[in-house]
């Protein structure tokens, strides 16, 4: 099995801090979302993984380029875009890569999804696409007759694609240069014939981390321990922090990485701190602390 991450987003949703770190660099619990994706699928025998890169490209580089050089049996391929070609856009701009059915994951999606299980099902019953989906009822969006998608629509949708699907290399030859975006495609291909089949699931851990909000609701999860994700050790406690000024207090829940600065007196609640950051004195609710941005929503 080969795999294909979709990394190349802006993360708009998520400025000021997507300005310095693209979000499949964003930490979760302490550790960059892309490498426990990466880790998750050695660790299921994947040995050939490509992704695209856009925003923020050097950073991921540089990223890609420390995490091979420890997994030297892996090989990592980078597809850089000259300008953003959007979720079906990346994978015809990396078609090269495609010569053999591939998982492709969005890179900005925390899950215990047992991707293994997908493949399998792919290969039971092959499609041109297998996509995953669940129910989420902010974002259904996809009609399923059996286990066949028919369409999409956002009032008759009973399911919604996950970001994880398996791809084949006959699905990636027939985008062309209008393909961007999935719906309007996937619609198009099924007009045309295309069979695109549905793994419909359900009692696994799923959420994005394309806002603020859900960024810290993962947190929330992993340290209220309502989620288990693969490559990251429960913690025992939900305040988790390295540093120990005077007078400091929290509420409900923090995880603060090692090496910030904190202000003696501060009081935190649902706080995310990355190292190198600096938390002002202050009461501070539902934030994220990186370093150079000053600017909380």
């Amino acid at each position: 099995m080969q795999a294909f991450i979709l990394a190349a987003g802006k993360g708009e949703r998520l400025l000021p801090f997507t300005h310095y770190v693209p979000k499949p660099l964003f930490h979760i619990v302490g550790q960059p979302l892309l490498g426990l994706l990466l880790d998750n699928l050695i660790k299921l025998g994947v040995s050939r993984i490509g992704l695209n890169a856009y925003h923020l490209a050097p950073q991921i580089r540089a990223f890609i380029k420390e995490y091979q050089a420890l997994h030297p049996g892996v090989s990592l391929r980078i597809f850089e875009e000259p300008v953003l070609l959007g979720p079906l856009g990346g994978l015809r701009g990396a078609k090269d890569f495609f010569t053999t059915p591939t998982l492709v994951v969005n890179a900005d999606i925390v899950t215990n999804f047992p991707f293994m299980t997908l493949w399998e099902a792919h290969q039971k019953n092959p499609a041109e696409v297998t996509m995953l989906l669940h129910h989420y009822p902010s974002f259904n969006n996809v009609m399923v007759q059996q286990d066949n998608v028919v369409g999409f629509s956002k009032t008759k949708g009973q399911y919604a694609y996950t970001g994880i699907q398996v791809v084949t290399p006959e699905l990636v030859r027939s985008l062309g240069p209008e393909d961007r975006d999935l719906v309007p495609s996937y619609s198009k291909l099924l007009k045309k014939g295309f069979k695109i089949k549905a793994l419909i699931a359900t009692s696994f851990y799923w959420r994005d981390i394309g806002t603020l909000r859900s960024y810290l609701a993962v947190h929330e999860d992993i340290l209220y321990r309502r989620a288990k994700i693969p490559g990251i050790k429960t913690p025992k406690s939900p305040f988790v922090y390295y540093v120990y000024p005077q007078k400091l207090h929290f509420e409900e829940w923090v995880f603060i990485e090692q090496g910030v600065s904190i202000s003696p007196g501060t009081k935190l609640k649902k706080v995310v701190a990355w190292e190198g950051s600096t938390i002002p004195r202050g009461t501070h609710q539902e934030k994220l602390f990186i370093p150079h941005v000053t600017l909380h929503k």
